[in-house]
């Protein structure tokens, strides 16, 4: 059964809150009630990916540092060479993947509990998260399928672009042991933004 509630308490209605000075307008919610599953398969073996794929409804990306995305706004992530994460309000999508496996050299794992995703949108938030990341945001989330995994201080992070109507807004997918100590990083942050 999946975790229907905050890892971070004062973000407990799924709406975005307004972060620190209104003239930069940052907002930011939690999207704790998503399935996330991990996919590991050899990709190498072109019927393999394929028939991954159709389940899926879109290509499993093999670009480094991309992600596709379905008619029903499922998101495939690539993680690696050999692993994706599928982010999916499909409540099936597990059972469906894992009903798919044929061989020890495939893996499905159900690892939604794992990991909670914080959204933060509005014109300044690279400005925002540069103060703790190393990442060249402008240049690691460039276009649209955009996504990077790196370190937000000292935690480990993937970030995903998804800007769909012209404002910035990412995604940060982080342990949900973490997630109370990002938001407070965040919220301190918007209180001395210097432009």
């Amino acid at each position: 059964m999946l975790n229907r509630e905050n890892a971070i308490q004062s973000l407990n209605n799924n709406q975005f809150k307004e972060l620190g000075d209104k003239v930069f307008c940052i907002k930011i919610k939690e999207l704790p009630f998503v399935k996330k599953i991990n996919l590991r398969l050899d990709p190498n073996n072109k019927d393999c990916i394929s028939s991954y794929s159709e389940i899926l409804s879109t290509m499993l990306p093999t670009k480094a540092n991309t992600y596709s995305i379905n008619a029903i706004n499922e998101k495939v992530i690539w993680l690696g060479p050999d692993e994706w994460l599928i982010v999916s309000d499909d409540d099936n999508a597990f059972l469906k993947l894992l009903n798919k496996i044929k061989n020890l050299e495939e893996n499905v794992t159900d690892v939604s509990e794992n990991r909670t995703i914080i959204r933060i949108r509005g014109k300044y938030i690279y400005v925002l998260l540069s103060k703790f990341l190393v990442l060249d945001l402008e240049k690691n989330l460039s276009t649209n399928s955009s996504c990077a995994q790196t370190l937000f201080v000292k935690v480990p992070v993937l970030l995903v672009r998804n800007h769909h109507d012209g404002t910035p807004e990412i995604d940060i997918f982080a342990n949900r042991s973490h997630a109370n100590y990002i938001y407070s990083l965040l919220v301190d942050g918007t209180k001395n933004l210097d432009f």
